[in-house]
């Protein structure tokens, strides 16, 4: 079995129930092999840039601000924030007049559902415990996935101690070995993005059926 084929297998698995899914998604501090939604508004505002939405948290929390005010907290040359506050108002997000940004929308209570994110390894399983620990900045589970064969070399406790899950994989059968703990690092802005992320792909956007593994996540 090839790394590829275990990332095949979940993906069969994934779309048979219809979970909607994105493979590799960039997020700077880790690329998951997959990453998962289940539970997510599917009308939230898509906003897939950190910058973009860390100025709009702070407007948030002002309610108003001017570009120059802007600027000097995110020490962002004016022409960029121009750029973004042109998106966000586009967006319906912001208003601006006579220089002055207002928030009109809050998107900071919005129903994001459930991430999980999970790491596959055809036999490294240290390294890829460790991706997935990473993955818990921007995901509420993390996962490591091993062909079954390849699962009596982990060290279960570990994962146990550090909050991440195992799955055996075998063609496109999933079981779940240990299931993982909830991340108490999971950031806000950062899941946003990913559901963002997850929401613009076009995978799994149908009707989704009760799985043996991950319908016990839905919020």
């Amino acid at each position: 079995m090839l790394e590829v084929e275990i990332v095949q297998g979940m993906n069969s698995y994934l779309n048979g129930y219809g979970i909607r899914y994105s493979n590799e998604v960039r997020m700077g501090i880790g690329i998951p092999d997959i990453t998962f939604n289940i539970g997510a508004n599917s009308k939230i505002k898509r906003l897939d840039d950190y910058n973009m939405l860390a100025i709009l948290s702070y407007l948030q929390n002002k309610k108003t601000a001017t570009y120059e005010q802007i600027v000097d907290y995110f020490n962002i040359k004016k022409a960029r924030v121009r750029q973004y506050i042109i998106c966000l108002v586009n967006m319906s997000l912001v208003k601006v007049k006579k220089e002055v940004i207002r928030i009109v929308k809050n998107i900071f209570d919005t129903k994001l559902g459930t991430i999980i994110s999970i790491e596959a390894k055809l036999k490294d399983w240290k390294n890829g415990f460790l991706q997935a620990q990473r993955y818990l900045c921007f995901s509420d589970y993390s996962y490591l996935a091993l062909p079954n064969d390849k699962i009596k070399n982990v060290d279960l406790e570990l994962l146990q101690e550090k909050g991440i899950g195992l799955l055996s994989v075998e063609k496109d059968e999933l079981v779940e070995i240990l299931k993982p703990k909830q991340s108490e690092c999971c950031d806000y802005n950062l899941k946003y993005i990913i559901t963002s992320e997850i929401l613009n792909s076009n995978n799994s956007e149908r009707r989704r059926r009760k799985d043996k593994i991950f319908s016990e996540y839905a919020v």
